[in-house]
């Protein structure tokens, strides 16, 4: 009797760990479920907006054929702007943008090098500006991990934040570079 209670225990034991694995896939298929079902509104709304993007082109681009001579340079702007927000994908912007950030490097080494050979007066202002820019790069690239991890509606305003720190390096480097020319 002894051997059939204690059977029945450890088969216990089993039925209620493989319940356990069981009701934990259950719940994961339930999850991946949900969000296969949200996946898949997102890809509808990704296809509607690319079917809109198509039509508007198509559009902007026949106002452009068919523009009277008057109107001309100012179809070509709103044309050409056009172009710019398409083409302002997430996948180019963050191609772009890695670019950037290895520029930006190749800069910050340029400017080291350069800083190590000049006067102490130029190799203040240098250092100074060496550091804005590490800062700045520190910032583009925890802005574009950011837009990476993103959803798709998101980006385009982290993307603002990149752009600001582009321009700010740019101005870093080029000061720097000033006070190496004279």
């Amino acid at each position: 009797m002894k051997e059939r209670k204690d059977y029945e225990t450890r088969a216990e034991i089993i039925v209620k760990q493989l319940k356990a694995k069981i009701y934990e896939l259950e719940a994961e298929a339930i999850e991946a479920k949900l969000n296969a079902k949200k996946n898949m509104n997102e890809l509808e709304e990704r296809i509607k907006l690319l079917v809109n993007q198509r039509v508007k082109l198509d559009e902007k681009f026949n106002d452009l054929k068919t523009a009277s001579q008057e109107k001309w340079e100012i179809i070509v702007e709103e044309f050409e702007a056009y172009l710019e927000e398409v083409n302002a994908d997430k996948q180019t912007f963050t191609e772009k943008a890695q670019n950037w950030i290895n520029e930006f490097s190749d800069k910050i080494d340029e400017l080291e090098e350069k800083a190590k050979h000049a006067n102490e007066e130029i190799k203040e202002k240098l250092k100074v500006q060496i550091q804005n820019i590490k800062k700045y790069k520190s910032n583009i690239e925890d802005k574009l991990s950011e837009v990476k991890e993103s959803q798709e509606e998101n980006w385009k305003k982290i993307k603002t934040g990149v752009d600001e720190n582009v321009k700010k390096v740019k101005e870093s480097i080029s000061k720097a570079f000033e006070y190496i020319k004279k």
